[in-house]
């Protein structure tokens, strides 16, 4: 498998000893998201739960969807992204968005579905190739 080409759905999230961490108000999370992808969109959506639901492209045409919410612990879904596109934006929540580096812990679809719980943590200063290379480790991990 190329794990280059691996698209997945992760879930970043703060630590389980401090679920609120990211302090995530969804309205400011929004506009966070506009300043740094032009025309990127979001809209808040009251459910069973508040969650804003997003999509944002980079200058080279990654485009990032997904939703953030609050309930249970501060939380941000990022569907179907290989690791070097996922890499990107855990880079922009880390360093633009969240009040502190390394309150970054993360998890795949795949993980659980196989009902994986392990809390994976995010460096807290690596550039985005040691962030892909993370994430590729977690895949090959949870694959077996």
């Amino acid at each position: 498998m190329d794990l280059d080409d691996y698209q997945t759905t992760y879930l970043l999230y703060a630590p389980a000893k401090n679920p609120h961490a990211w302090r995530l108000d969804l309205t400011a999370f929004g506009e966070a998201l506009q300043a740094a992808f032009p025309g990127a969109r979001y809209e808040t959506r009251q459910g069973r739960q508040l969650r804003l639901s997003f999509w944002a492209m980079t200058e080279d045409g990654t485009e990032f969807t997904g939703f953030a919410s609050t309930e249970g612990r501060d939380t941000v879904l990022l569907s179907d992204n290989t690791p070097s596109e996922a890499a990107a934006f855990i880079a922009w929540l880390r360093d633009s968005f969240l009040p502190a580096p390394d309150l970054i812990r993360f998890s795949s679809e795949l993980a659980v579905e196989r009902g994986i719980e392990t809390d994976w943590r995010m460096p807290a200063e690596a550039d985005t190739t040691h962030i892909a290379d993370e994430l590729k480790h977690h895949i090959q991990v949870v694959e077996g």
